[in-house]
């Protein structure tokens, strides 16, 4: 039994990177312990980079290493704009959950041997070449919140529908992080799966298992992005359901009412045409308020810095509208940084007491969290240790120990043929297209 691990998301993607590089570690763990053996398929050469970094990527015996660091250049965001908008939709993606199947992935799956597909990203990669597979779902947002542009615009929650419908029906398993994500499945895809086939796979970003940073690093990432004393951080693409301007109301809130002068720092990026516009409209926001000057823009930021921007700051501040569950809480908890973020049930489920929950509609919900967070040691001390007592419940053991479950079940069912039935074979699609 050959597995096939695909993956195909470029180190710019932020989250969905580390979810990738999460599993990744995971299974590079495993491999050598499993009846199966275990192939990585990599589609997309620009994502080559991210396993470099993480010192994984080996030719035969011989440890590859990068020589230098993951850079990403940002043109002016006013570049993206100017760019004719361009439909989410290849021409030919089809908006059914019917199967079209792909003849070039298909074959290359095929001539690699491979009897299941792990998709680390949710994809018609598997349903499309007639195999089986596992994919994930993280979260069905167009469906919940679809007056964000960036799950429905251009032809993207059609996108998505699509995708998620071939992937609850076909998939011999789907993955969620949370209790509250497989419930979103079966409300919206029940027609197509049920529970038997839902796995809860929760998030562990590979940060937790970065050391603290020492001295030494936390004041060469102090210099290099010439830091302010103190801050709170926010590490984010520019999506407008991260919800920046929210931070902003609130420091020019907390200017206007307290006379306190807070400072945040953005880290993520802008290069596309939606997350332009919305970086855009959040500074001209923090000019207009007054605030701009307080407001620390780092662009994209490699791994290796992210421990010492948690470590300097006061704390995590995430007013996502997007659940279920979210990765920078747990990263916050693992450098003793307390959390501050929206007071979704689902997120509440996940952190517990270890946060402060705001409103992400209010900035004075905000802004009195912060100013908590900022003036009260012993209240943030409290909002760490609990989240470390979280933390404590999913070690990294745990994770991978979920990881190899959920993959032994799988080949299990492939071997027993307990997976939903494609409407042809593969040879009568080649048939059909009279190869």
């Amino acid at each position: 039994m050959r597995v096939g691990v695909y993956r195909q998301v470029p180190m710019s993607s932020g989250g969905a990177f580390q979810y990738e590089a999460g599993l990744l570690d995971a299974l590079s763990d495993i491999t050598g312990s499993v009846s199966y053996e275990l192939v990585c398929i990599n589609h997309a050469n620009e994502s080559l980079r991210g396993i470099l970094q993480s010192g994984q990527l080996r030719y035969g015996n011989l440890p590859l290493r990068p020589l230098g660091e993951f850079r990403i250049s940002q043109p002016p965001p006013e570049s993206f704009l100017q760019a004719p908008h361009e439909d989410a939709l290849p021409a030919s993606f089809t908006l059914s959950d019917e199967i079209v199947p792909d003849p070039i992935v298909g074959e290359a799956l095929r001539d690699e041997g491979i009897d299941l597909l792990f998709s680390l990203h949710a994809t018609t990669a598997g349903p499309d070449s007639l195999l089986p597979f596992i994919a994930p779902i993280h979260d069905l947002q167009h469906r919940i919140q679809p007056e964000f542009p960036e799950v429905s615009a251009g032809g993207i929650a059609e996108a998505r529908e699509a995708t998620f419908r071939r992937i609850c029906r076909y998939a011999t398993l789907v993955l969620v992080d949370s209790d509250a994500g497989r419930n979103d499945v079966l409300r919206y895809y029940g027609d197509l799966i049920d529970g038997d086939r839902i796995r809860v796979l929760p998030y562990f970003p590979p940060a937790r298992r970065v050391p603290s940073p020492g001295p030494k690093d936390i004041a060469r990432v102090r210099s290099r992005y010439s830091l302010p004393e103190r801050f709170f951080f926010y590490p984010a693409q520019f999506w407008k359901h991260k919800n920046h301007r929210l931070i902003v109301e609130a420091l020019a809130l907390l200017e206007k009412t307290k006379g306190e002068q807070l400072h945040v720092v953005f880290a993520g990026t802008y290069t596309e045409r939606e997350r332009a516009r919305n970086f855009l409209e959040t500074m001209a926001l923090a000019e207009n308020l007054g605030v701009l000057a307080r407001v620390h823009y780092l662009g994209f930021v490699p791994d290796r810095d992210i421990p010492a921007l948690y470590t300097l700051s006061a704390g995590l501040v995430m007013p996502t509208f997007f659940g279920p569950t979210n990765m920078p809480p747990l990263e916050a908890w693992s450098f003793g940084r307390p959390v501050i973020i929206t007071g979704l049930p689902s997120i509440r489920a996940q952190l517990g007491d270890g946060a402060l929950y705001i409103d992400p509609r209010e900035p004075a919900s905000l802004a009195q969290a912060m100013l908590a967070l900022w003036h009260n040691d012993a209240l943030a001390e409290k909002l760490v240790a609990n989240g470390a007592q979280r933390l404590a419940l999913y070690s990294y053991e745990d994770f991978a120990n979920v990881v190899r479950t959920i993959l032994d079940e799988g080949v299990d069912r492939v071997r027993r043929n307990r997976n939903p039935a494609y409407p042809v074979t593969w040879a009568q699609a080649c048939t059909e297209r009279g190869e």
